[in-house]
C-alpha cells in the first residue's frame, strides 16, 4: 500500500532536527519516479534505488541560491529514505507544475516560497 502524503510529511519531519523544521521549507514532486530511472539533483543525474517520491528540502529559503538544502528519495511503498546534500533548488527554471509545498517552517516568511500555500 502506497504512503499517504501525511505519512511522508512525517517521514521528512523525522529527517529534519528541530531548528531545521522550524526554519526549512519542503515541497514534494507528485510525480512518481520509478526505480532504475535518473532524476536531475544539483545539476547531476542520480539513480532512482526504489519506486519513490522526491522531496526537495529548502534549508535557507531566505537565502539566494546557492545553499545548503537536501533531497530526499523516499520508497512510496516502504518509507525508506535516501538522503542527498545539495546546493540548489530543483525549481532554478521555474516551479514544476507537479510540485506542491508540504511544508513551512515556523519561521520561514511565505514570500520565500516557491510555490504557495
Amino acid at each position: 500500500m502506497a504512503l499517504t502524503l501525511d505519512q511522508i510529511t512525517a517521514e521528512v519531519l523525522a529527517a529534519l532536527g528541530p531548528e531545521e523544521r522550524k526554519s526549512s521549507a519542503v515541497y514534494l514532486d507528485q510525480a512518481a519516479v520509478k526505480a532504475g530511472s535518473t532524476v536531475e539533483i544539483d545539476r547531476k543525474l542520480v539513480q532512482v534505488p526504489f519506486d519513490s517520491v522526491v522531496v526537495f528540502v529548502d534549508m535557507q529559503p531566505q537565502s539566494n541560491w546557492g545553499h545548503p538544502c537536501r533531497y530526499l528519495l523516499i520508497d512510496r511503498e516502504s518509507g525508506a529514505t535516501e538522503c542527498i546534500n545539495a546546493s540548489y533548488p530543483p525549481f532554478l527554471r521555474g516551479a514544476s507544475k507537479t510540485l506542491r509545498l508540504i511544508w513551512k517552517g515556523e519561521n520561514v516568511p511565505d514570500w520565500t516560497l516557491a510555490v504557495h500555500p
